[in-house]
């Protein structure tokens, strides 16, 4: 089931344009992970989604409602800034119980679900928290209202390796459970690892759209040679280029050491597209 949809999202600041028509679909059950570089739309996107802006021309729809209907909807999506700034003088439980409140949320068996879920202290006060605790506490508030739409910016960003892992089998497990997520990062590993779909953005632009296994549906092949006393290795995905290679290789006086092929990653495809 298609929960959001995007149409030719469209965002100028004055001759500046910072999205370029850019179209996709969030479905229950599914990630999606947006990547780039540093302006590429990235955040515009989330700002967007989340009501903070508004696009200059495209359509945004969730549940099949105009995205002029926002207000409606925004009780089934949950947000996590890149940069989060916590009530530090409470500790987790008055947090989240606080967040409740706000939200309408009656049960406390929610707070104390998403505490054992996330594995957070409930009685320290946020200001003694690790930075990946906080974020831990973070993401809880974006589930405390039980949101069928999550959209998460950054959300392992400067986090230690054991609490990013800890966040991506987290969302794999509310995968499970039919949320739909779209979050974006910079490192490919994790997005590959955890999301079913990617968009690749440069400069306000779709580079490519779709399922992850698709883009690496091809391969690569590597070649380690010596030439001139020295070792080094050549990579390309066109088998074309890879037997002009060799053949000049071999006429300049080179020699193969080892040649191989290996599957495509997400970080291959990435560069090859944004280069």
């Amino acid at each position: 089931m298609v929960v959001l949809k995007a149409n030719g999202l469209k965002k100028r600041y004055g001759n500046f344009e910072a999205l370029k028509g850019v179209s996709f679909e969030l479905d229950s059950g599914e990630i999606l992970g947006l990547i780039g570089e540093n302006g590429a739309g990235k955040s515009t996107i989330i700002k967007i989604l989340t009501g903070l802006i508004e696009p200059t021309d495209g359509k945004v729809e969730y549940f099949g409602r105009d995205f002029g209907e926002f207000k409606e909807v925004k009780n089934d999506i949950g947000y996590l800034p890149e940069v989060d700034s916590l009530y530090e003088n409470m500790n987790a439980l008055e947090y989240l119980s606080f967040f409740a409140s706000i939200y309408g949320v009656k049960d406390k068996r929610r707070i104390d679900e998403l505490l054992e879920m996330l594995k957070i202290p409930a009685n320290k006060p946020l200001g003694e928290f690790s930075k990946g605790m906080k974020r831990k506490v973070a993401i809880a508030r974006t589930l405390i209202h039980d949101p069928q739409i999550l959209i998460y910016d950054e959300p392992t960003g400067g986090l230690d390796p054991s609490t990013s892992l800890f966040i991506a089998n987290f969302m794999r497990e509310l995968k499970k459970k039919g949320k739909a997520i779209l979050f974006s990062a910079h490192n490919m590993y994790y997005v590959e690892s955890v999301c079913d779909k990617v968009l690749i953005l440069k400069s306000g632009e779709a580079l490519y759209y779709g399922p992850i296994d698709e883009l690496k549906a091809g391969k690569k092949y590597v070649v380690h040679y010596r030439e001139n006393g020295r070792e080094d290795r050549f990579v390309t995905d066109d088998i074309k280029e890879l037997n002009e290679f060799i053949q000049g290789l071999t006429a300049s006086g080179g020699r193969i050491v080892n040649i191989y092929s290996e599957a495509m990653r997400l970080e291959d495809v990435y560069f090859a597209l944004v280069s």
